[in-house]
Order: structure tokens, then C-alpha cells, then sequence
């Protein structure tokens, strides 16, 4: 090892190593996948406080079939005392993270919170005071959670007034400093571990203290965009529906860039995605998705429906627009999953239809109050549809250019897609289908093609599959040399910055003798 230290040192030009490395890390960040990456839980609003809350949430969300699962890593609660770190004092971290590895769950941990002992002076303090003590609670969390935690988001709601969850009082140029802080810590343990952007919140919310975008421009230009690998985004929009335009008007303090208050769900999620493509190509995750009971009741009206089958609705139909239209690979629901089952056999029945597809787009709804979304896996079609009008009322709606003799539907509630459960739709030979619809969203599975056809269809989505999985394990390899490199490379410096401190010291002892 001295040997090849040497070679690089003394023989291989630092600017090919240079190259080298930027070619490592350009490499090691692999291309965004175009199919639909998962469906998850969010918990940060129904955290497990004893034994039986984590083991029956978990059990609840692992039956549900999904995958993802966030949880709040409060700062404040687990660093009471400067340098104790009791990691279970309120909720039981240790024992949610290693019950959920033993799943095979995904856990992303959302740090939050503030030391009060910090604050227990009553002096102002400095950032960097903070600065300090976050990189040692930083590099505690990484080295006690080892491999159980692979995705860290830092902070919650970070362009808002909620400083409990922000870390950085809404303010970019400090935030940038606490994530390039915690992004070179987490990284240099593990290179593979994803560190996400902590989520920012619409600009028609009422904490919203900076608009989302300029947020994100702020974090860029203070040189910190290169170090998450993911922007997350939740979306507030008050008692509307989320094919409407928003009712709510932006707040005033931020009253930037952003588009109009009139903008639809998807448009205003396209913003964020398209800033985050002009910055650098980052994907674009929803957290914290879900209608507070005080909306649903303006949004239920005279509907025949339980408060609690609308939300279900309204987070399918969401999602539905965010995954079809807007190609979100990831979204978050904020649902209970023991107090909310209804909402957790919905999110079951949209991640068994869609989770691994690609989306075909939206084929109807760009104009009217019909919405038609489709998503091809292989050769098992999945269509969602639901009228944005008239209620429980149902409607005929026209489905064409079908490669399939019928349709199978299902309510988006149903427990499991098993045909049992499901309708026969007939599709005559011009290829069209008359369905009837309302405003509940409807699932309808099919196989296109001929026999031939869908055999080819499978195979090439399977070799597809294999292809991405190959390609992800070639990255955590590269993630692994980009680490190697990333530590090499700040000792080059390190030596660097001690030359010339020696030899300024040098200089300044030659000039006084």
C-alpha cells in the first residue's frame, strides 16, 4: 500500500487523478430510473412511542407491502445533556430500526429538532458553536445506526417558520452549512448511503417562511446542491383537490418565483422538478402527503362518503398524478397504519399496481373532468381512472386503443387485486371499452398483446430489471471507490494547506531573524 501511495504521489499527474475522480463520482451516480421507484409511509406525525406501537406499525406496513418508511430523528430528545445520546429516550429508535431492517424495510431517518441545552444560557449563540456540535451528533447517529440506516434527510419543512423541525430557522446559507456538514460525515462511513434534502413545503402554506425555489437556488449557490443525492417536497394546498388549482394564497413571505396560486398539483410539483433538473438532475421525492380533517370536511360536502374513504380517495388520485404525469419515482403518505386501515388497503392496492411499471402518461384529462393514467409493466397494463366532478353520481367514460379482449376492475379499497374481487370489463374489437365512473378512483388490469407478444413483453421488462439491478450494484461499488478518493483527496489537501503553513511559518522566522 505505501508502494502504490507513493506511485500516485510522486509519478501519476494529480490532474488525471482529478479527472479520474470526477469521473468516478459522475459514474457512481447512476441515471434516474423512468419507472415507478415505490410508495411509502410517513410517520413523522404517528411516531411509535412504546414497544407495541413499533411492532404493530411495522407489521401493519411490511403486510401492506411497501417498502419505505420514514421516521423523525429528533435532535432534541436524544442529546438532552451535551454528549449523552440516548437514542430510545422517547421514541425507541433502536429497536424501530433493526425490527424494520429484519423486514426488509427502508428506513429514512429525518433529523430534526435543537438542543435545549445549547438555548439553556439565554446568550445568542453562533453557527459556528451549532456547526460543532451537529457534526458530533451527526457522526454518532451514522456510527451507533450502522447498517440499518441507509437514508438520511436533513431536517423537515426547511424553508418554514416550524424550528423544531427546520434545523436552520429557514435560513439557506446556514442550512447549506449543516448539510455539507452531515453529507462528507454519513458519506465517509458508508459512500452508498443516500443523504436527501430536507423537505421543503408549498408557498401557499401557512409556515412557509422562503419560496421553495429560491430556497433551493440559495442551497445551490452556497455551493451545497452536489452533496444530497435528493430533494424532497411536501405539498400544501389547503381544502382542494388535487387535479384543482389551489384555492390558498401564497404566503407573503414567499412570494418569489413561484408560479401562480391558481397552479394544479402537478404543475407546481413540475417547478421544483424542473429547477432541480436546470441545477443538477436531482429526482424529486413528496413526503408528508395527506388532507387535515378540517379539509377533508370542506371537500367531503354532501358526498355519501365517510371522511376517512375521501382521504383514501384523494391520496390515491394524488399520487396517481404525481407518479403518471409528473414521473414522481417516490411518494410518502402521512397515514396512520393501525389507526387508518382504510388508507393503508388503499396504498397496498396502488403499490401492487404500479410500483416497478413505467408510466404511459396521462390519456385523458388534460382538458374536461375525466383522468385516465396508464403504466405498462412488461405486458400487464394498468389503467387508473376516476371522474374530478359531479361526486358519487357515475358517469359513461369511453377507454380506447386497448390491445385486449377485456378489463379487470377493482375499487382502489379492495383487500388484495385478486380477479374474486374484481369486475369483468369487455372490450370490443375496435378496441374500446364503456366504463362508468365517479369521483372514487378506479384500477382496471389487463395483459396487451398476443400470446408471443407478451412473452416477449415479460422478458424484455425482466432483462430491463436485471439491467437496473446491475447497475445499482456497479454504483455502490463506484460509491465505495468515490469514498476511497473523497478521503484521499482531502488529505492531499490537508498536506497541502500544512506546506504552506509551514512554509509561511518559515518565511516569517527568516524575516524576524
Amino acid at each position: 500500500m505505501k508502494l502504490i501511495g507513493y506511485i500516485i504521489r510522486h509519478f501519476i499527474p494529480i490532474s488525471l487523478l482529478i479527472v479520474l475522480g470526477v469521473g468516478i463520482y459522475t459514474i457512481a451516480t447512476p441515471p434516474p430510473s423512468s419507472r415507478i421507484d415505490g410508495l411509502g409511509i410517513d410517520l413523522l406525525s404517528s411516531p411509535p412511542l412504546t414497544t407495541e406501537a413499533v411492532e404493530g406499525q411495522l407489521n401493519a406496513i411490511q403486510q401492506s407491502g411497501v417498502e419505505y418508511v420514514r421516521i423523525e430523528m429528533n435532535w432534541s430528545l436524544i442529546e438532552a445533556s451535551q454528549d449523552v445520546y440516548d437514542w430510545s429516550s422517547v421514541l425507541p429508535l433502536d429497536l424501530f430500526f433493526s425490527s424494520a431492517q429484519a423486514r426488509g424495510l427502508k428506513c429514512i431517518a429525518v433529523v430534526t429538532g435543537f438542543p435545549v441545552y445549547l438555548t439553556a444560557s439565554g446568550l445568542p449563540l453562533d453557527q459556528q458553536t451549532i456547526g460543532l456540535r451537529w457534526e458530533k451528533f451527526i457522526r454518532a447517529a451514522v456510527e451507533h445506526f450502522g447498517e440499518q440506516v441507509n437514508y438520511w434527510e436533513i431536517g423537515d419543512q426547511i424553508n418554514s417558520t416550524n424550528s423544531a423541525r427546520s434545523l436552520a430557522q429557514s435560513n439557506p446559507a446556514f442550512y447549506s452549512k449543516m448539510l455539507k456538514a452531515a453529507s462528507k460525515i454519513i458519506k465517509n462511513v458508508d459512500p452508498n448511503d443516500q443523504v436527501w434534502m430536507g423537505s421543503l413545503v408549498s408557498a401557499t402554506a401557512n409556515n412557509c417562511a422562503v419560496n421553495p425555489l429560491s430556497f433551493l437556488l440559495e442551497v445551490n449557490a452556497a455551493k451545497a446542491w452536489n452533496l444530497a443525492d435528493a430533494v424532497t417536497y411536501q405539498p400544501r394546498r389547503g381544502a382542494t383537490a388535487p387535479e384543482m388549482p389551489s384555492d390558498s394564497d401564497i404566503n407573503q413571505g414567499c412570494n418569489a418565483s413561484m408560479p401562480a396560486s391558481s397552479a394544479s398539483l402537478s404543475a407546481e410539483v413540475l417547478s421544483i422538478q424542473d429547477l432541480a433538473r436546470q441545477l443538477g438532475g436531482k429526482p424529486v421525492y413528496i413526503t408528508g402527503l395527506t388532507w387535515s380533517p378540517d379539509e377533508l370536511v370542506s371537500l367531503q360536502g354532501s358526498r355519501a362518503i365517510d371522511a376517512n374513504t375521501l382521504l383514501s380517495d384523494l391520496l390515491v388520485r394524488a399520487s396517481i398524478i404525481l407518479t403518471g404525469a409528473d414521473a414522481v419515482p417516490l411518494v410518502f403518505w402521512q397515514v396512520d397504519p393501525i389507526n387508518q386501515p382504510q388508507s393503508i388497503t388503499s396504498l397496498s392496492d396502488l403499490s401492487a399496481s404500479v410500483v416497478n411499471s413505467k408510466s404511459m402518461g396521462q390519456v385523458q384529462g388534460q382538458t374536461g373532468s375525466v383522468h385516465e393514467y396508464r403504466f405498462q409493466n412488461g405486458a400487464n397494463l394498468t389503467i387508473l381512472a376516476w371522474r374530478s366532478q359531479d361526486g358519487d353520481a357515475p358517469q359513461p367514460v369511453v377507454f380506447s386503443n386497448l390491445r385486449t379482449k377485456y378489463l379487470t376492475a377493482f375499487s382502489t379499497d379492495v383487500l388484495g387485486l385478486d380477479k374474486n374481487y374484481g369486475t369483468i370489463i369487455q372490450v370490443d374489437g375496435t378496441g374500446s371499452s364503456i366504463v362508468m365512473l365517479n369521483e372514487r378512483p378506479v384500477i382496471f388490469i389487463t395483459k396487451t398483446g398476443t400470446w408471443d407478444e407478451q412473452i416477449k413483453a415479460a422478458v424484455t421488462n425482466q432483462v430491463e430489471l436485471w439491467r437496473l439491478d446491475l447497475q445499482a450494484l456497479i454504483s455502490r461499488g463506484l460509491g465505495n471507490l468515490k469514498g476511497v478518493f473523497t478521503q484521499w483527496l482531502d488529505g492531499l489537501f490537508d498536506q497541502a494547506k500544512d506546506s504552506v503553513v509551514d512554509w509561511g511559518s518559515e518565511k516569517i522566522r527568516d524575516m524576524l531573524n
